[in-house]
């Protein structure tokens, strides 16, 4: 219970308040008017509020009210939620109102028979009445507890021996609260009384003997002593020992306006006659953790919105990068053909090369087929024309014949042809020397001698105008060739 406490005590229509602060009394107030309808509890709350100075938000209400009844209930061995379970279904089935009700329970001394529960039994509309005029006043109604319960706790005060049984009964606004039980706090029974005996003692009378009744009746046990509380008990004392037959005394407490009130402070927290429910008490924390799992909810679908977005954002700034590259990579594709296009060009332009490299005509021949264009007299017409390279050497073998002439003597014009081309071939730029005519003519080692006695085979069978020179000739260096000055100054 929090230390900072509003204690009202509603006894039927009379009201008076405790504010209670750390545990010390604040301050008190006692309403004059009485309260006719709880429907307006809200504006007894505020007047409470200012007239005590309370600062706090929580509310305990005693109460006392003549449609507040009471059930005794035997129950099976059980325990925690199934005894619960069992007592909510026990309720709807012995309310005395026809609305539903709102219930709570006092363990009781076992019965001839089994455990016992006592059942308060209230109807809802009036306890939601005193929650929602707390919540108006912005308030916290935490507990809502029967008289009895307080009435409970005298029963240690009374000068009573360990297992002696008393009944206490107490004036409570034109109820009477009633408990039977032990020294002990131990009860058998708990009632209110629908009349007080300030205004209607004889109706008192009847129900207090039917209770002592009903008590031996049902748990056996005797009631051997009546104790009285409350406003106008000491005018009772004799009229009820003569209805009762028994010793009948006042209560050694001193009754007073807040003595409910104060005395409701000392009722423990999870004492079970307290009428509103678990669930109830737990409403505004859960509406309080709806309210927060509302909110996180709904930051958690913002940030799943805005993941969302963002994800949306990235994804369609991949589809246009992703354009992006697939033109690109368009563009890459087609360089890239024409880039194989320009490979293949150049490799065919390549091999062209290679080609053209490999098979150009080597310098030498080309330059003694140039020269000998030159120098050929123009009596003879060339007809074979052989170069073969051995070693450092260039093997040369003209053939031809004469070209027709009108001279009387063609054998000597052949003879004469000839001597001039000789003469051009070894004294040019190649220094040609013709075979038979001195050693450096004779063959070199590993020459093709079987072309050459071919041809002079093929030269012996020539006829009278036909002719046959083969010579020998070295690599001629660079220097000495026709395209060289030197070249030109040896020619």
């Amino acid at each position: 219970m929090s230390d900072t406490v509003l204690s009202i005590s509603l006894l039927n229509e009379r009201v008076s308040a405790s504010a209670v602060h750390r545990g010390t009394v604040a301050g008190t107030w006692e309403r004059a008017e009485p309260v006719t309808d709880l429907a307006d509890f809200v504006s007894v709350l505020r007047e409470a509020v200012q007239q005590t100075g309370y600062t706090g938000t929580v509310v305990t209400v005693v109460l006392a009210h003549q449609r507040l009844a009471q059930q005794l209930v035997e129950s099976p061995p059980v325990k925690g939620r199934n005894l619960k379970l069992f007592l909510q279904n026990r309720a709807k089935q012995l309310k005395p109102f026809p609305t539903e009700a709102a219930w709570s329970y006092q363990p009781t001394l076992p019965t001839r028979n089994a455990q016992a529960m006592l059942l308060h039994l209230l109807p809802r509309e009036l306890l939601d009445q005193l929650v929602l005029g707390c919540q108006q006043a912005e308030l916290q109604c935490d507990r809502v507890i029967p008289t009895s319960a307080i009435l409970q706790r005298q029963l240690a005060e009374l000068p009573l021996e360990p297992l002696e049984v008393a009944l206490l009964a107490a004036d409570t606004g034109g109820t009477t609260t009633v408990v039977i039980g032990r020294k002990d706090g131990q009860i058998y029974l708990c009632r209110t009384l629908s009349s007080s005996w300030n205004t209607h003692a004889d109706r008192v009378n009847v129900d207090l003997n039917r209770t002592l009744l009903y008590v031996k009746q049902q748990f056996g046990a005797a009631v051997n002593s009546v104790w009285l509380f409350g406003d106008g008990a000491q005018n009772q004392v004799e009229r009820i020992r003569t209805a009762l037959k028994l010793a009948v005394k006042l209560s050694p407490v001193q009754p007073g306006p807040f003595y409910w009130s104060q005395e409701a402070l000392k009722v423990p927290v999870g004492d079970t006659n307290n009428l509103i429910s678990t669930e109830q008490l737990q409403a505004p924390r859960r509406r309080v953790m709806l309210r927060v799992t509302g909110a996180l909810v709904g930051l958690l679908a913002l940030i799943a919105l805005a993941a969302a977005g963002g994800v949306q954002y990235v994804v369609m700034d991949r589809g246009k990068q992703l354009v992006k590259l697939e033109s690109k990579v368009e563009q890459l594709q087609v360089r890239s053909a024409a880039l194989q296009d320009r490979e293949r060009e150049f490799l065919q332009k390549k091999q062209f090369v290679k080609i053209v490299s490999d098979e150009r005509v080597a310098p030498v021949p080309g330059w003694f087929l140039g020269y000998l264009g030159d120098i050929v007299p123009e009596e003879l017409l060339l007809g074979q024309v052989r170069l073969n390279r051995e070693n450092d050497q260039w093997y040369v073998e003209l053939g031809g014949t004469l070209q027709p002439t009108t001279n009387q003597a063609p054998a000597k014009v052949l003879a004469d042809a000839v001597g001039t081309l000789k003469r051009n071939l070894a004294q040019g730029p190649f220094h040609v020397q013709f075979l038979g005519e001195a050693d450096s003519g004779a063959p070199g080692k590993g020459a093709p001698a079987g072309n050459r006695a071919t041809s002079r085979l093929a030269a012996a069978a020539l006829g009278p105008d036909q002719f046959f020179v083969e010579g020998v000739m070295k690599e001629t260096p660079k220097s000495q060739t026709p395209n060289s000055k030197e070249g030109q100054s040896t020619k």
